[in-house]
């Protein structure tokens, strides 16, 4: 971690009020950023580099609105053979660099049939559906050490219309069966995601204020005839984002 730190310490001198990590095909937030700084991970002593496609690997920083802002583009995934702790590892570096807010963006499936490809889901709590720690019942965490409700309302303020939610972390890469589907929608998920939740763990164990928010980029299977594929949730993504990208430069300019 001092490598790491130390590398990052080189490039940007200044300190960081609001850290951003952005989902599949919402990259674009980046570009509201003034005289950025671009450090690839690649470049990182002993950090991670990203495999999935829409992921593109580097962390941006600059000036938007009179605050320092850190946007990783691109995140790491359970599934791809990282332990909890290093998929964590985004916001241990926020943390290292003395940031203690942070949003967190992904593209979700959307396990209401009532919502609109393109809404945004504040996420309130989450369930965690890999079975790697509960192979029985999955239980629902939730409440202010997770899920900043400060940052919540103030989203909620901005946009009334935001919708509230349980998200379902399943392991991936493969997208769930109707049978999961349903079995989610039982215990009270509105969407779906394959990431997201080891940040929310390593945010919570560091006490950091965390605001969580989805893009509805596709319908879960069996709510739709739709055919589901990683294509699919990009493009849908990448077609939503502009109306995502307002809604968080409303957020960044409020915190």
């Amino acid at each position: 971690m001092n490598n790491i730190i130390n590398y990052i310490k080189q490039r940007i001198t200044n300190s960081i009020d609001i850290a951003v990590v952005t989902g599949s095909g919402l990259s674009d937030i980046k570009n509201i950023l003034k005289d950025s700084i671009v450090i690839n991970y690649a470049d990182i002593p002993g950090y991670f580099n990203t495999t999935v496609e829409g992921h593109d690997g580097a962390f941006y920083f600059g000036n938007f609105n009179g605050k320092n802002i850190l946007i990783a583009v691109g995140r790491f995934h359970y599934y791809e053979g990282l332990t909890i702790d290093e998929v964590g590892l985004p916001i241990r570096v926020f943390n290292e660099l003395g940031c203690q807010k942070i949003i967190l963006t992904n593209s979700a499936g959307c396990l209401q049939s009532s919502w609109n490809l393109g809404d945004v889901m504040a996420v309130s709590g989450h369930y965690d559906f890999t079975f790697k720690h509960n192979s029985k019942n999955p239980k629902l965490v939730t409440g202010n050490k997770y899920y900043n409700d400060d940052l919540i309302k103030m989203a909620i303020s901005i946009k009334p219309d935001l919708r509230i939610g349980n998200y379902g972390w399943v392991l991936g890469p493969m997208y769930e069966t109707i049978s999961e589907i349903d079995n989610m929608k039982t215990h009270g998920v509105n969407a779906v995601g394959m990431s997201t939740i080891p940040e929310v763990i390593m945010a919570h164990s560091l006490q950091v204020d965390l605001l969580v928010l989805s893009l509805m980029s596709n319908y879960a299977i069996g709510l739709t005839d739709d055919q589901l594929s990683h294509q699919t949730v990009l493009d849908n993504s990448i077609k939503y984002n502009e109306n995502f990208k307002l809604l968080l430069i409303s957020i960044l300019s409020n915190i």
